[in-house]
């Protein structure tokens, strides 16, 4: 019995994809701590998939993965926890108790495998293990069941030998809504200009921040350090990225911001900027901060 039955009849993941989103499957299982279920994986372009979400969810607009769940699950409660759940849902064709469907993009595959610079077998691999996890009963709608989620896939990922320290996991359309997010938290009552952040650690974790401001305004702090700050008190002290939102235009890090992230970075840390409409864009810090005084000329 497969933990994954894949419907690739067309031929449109990549050559020696199939076996790893097998693995996938199985580990995400493994790390969930159940046996004897089964999915199923089709394979589909972006059109079909845009489809399926807008005939399924009534949202008219193409994702990287749909999953469909047999099991109703109660808030909070996933199937490690609970798996009498799936006792309704026994496929005799198959021999397993059957969790559900899952709708892989390739489309999305290959241009987020693009974007975030890794292969496209380990895009499609992470897909896989955040649709499981989806039908395992993880959910992502809020901040709280989201880190739950977080964390299990960076379980599950680690035991494909697929997640390695510094590399980015969120993806950067979740950062970026991390840090639109962090727009509200904002305390801005004299400029009016709100600055959310979202900082990203060596091993994967993120942390929010918001500018809040202070009649003597000196005394102001920026949306960047404000995140640096909440990242220290949780023991964290490297980061990798930083996502900088305001409600318009482009708020690039002051000097001050500059050079308290480099006193931190990991490596050349990414400095993404944007807005809720607008391209957001990217430099190196480094390139921000060029002949920098940093921790190395102490010898630290």
């Amino acid at each position: 019995m497969k933990a994954l039955i894949v419907d690739d009849e067309r031929g449109l993941l990549p050559e020696g994809c199939l076996s790893l989103l097998e693995n996938a499957a199985q580990a995400a299982l493994a790390c969930e701590g159940v046996t004897g279920v089964s999915a199923g994986l089709r394979v589909v372009t972006d059109e079909e998939i845009q489809t399926l979400n807008r005939t399924m969810r009534g949202v008219d607009s193409a994702t990287d993965v749909l999953s469909f769940p047999s099991v109703n699950y109660p808030k909070g409660v996933t199937l490690g926890r609970k798996p009498a759940l799936v006792k309704k849902c026994y496929d005799p064709e198959i021999g397993a108790y059957y969790l559900g469907d899952v709708a892989l993009n390739i489309g999305r595959v290959l241009e987020q495998a693009t974007q975030y610079g890794h292969g496209a077998d380990r895009e499609a691999a992470y897909l896989t293990v955040h649709a499981m996890l989806h039908l395992c009963g993880y959910d992502h709608m809020n901040e709280e069941d989201k880190a739950v989620m977080r964390a299990m896939e960076k379980k599950v990922m680690r035991a494909l030998g697929l997640f390695k320290n510094g590399e980015r996991f969120m993806d950067t359309k979740d950062c970026i809504a991390a840090a639109i997010g962090a727009l509200d938290l904002s305390y801005s009552p004299y400029s009016n200009f709100r600055v959310g952040a979202c900082l990203v650690s060596e091993d994967g974790q993120c942390f929010v921040g918001a500018n809040f401001e202070n009649a003597s305004y000196g005394a102001t702090i920026c949306a960047e350090r404000c995140a640096v700050s909440n990242a220290i008190v949780h023991g964290v002290k490297r980061f990798t990225k930083v996502f900088i939102a305001c409600d318009r235009g482009y708020a690039w890090p002051c000097g001050i911001c500059r050079q308290v992230l480099n006193e931190f970075k990991a490596c050349d840390m990414e400095v993404w900027v944007g807005n809720k409409t607008d391209e957001w864009k990217m430099m190196k810090l480094s390139s921000l901060l060029p002949q920098s005084f940093g921790p190395e000329e102490l010898g630290k």
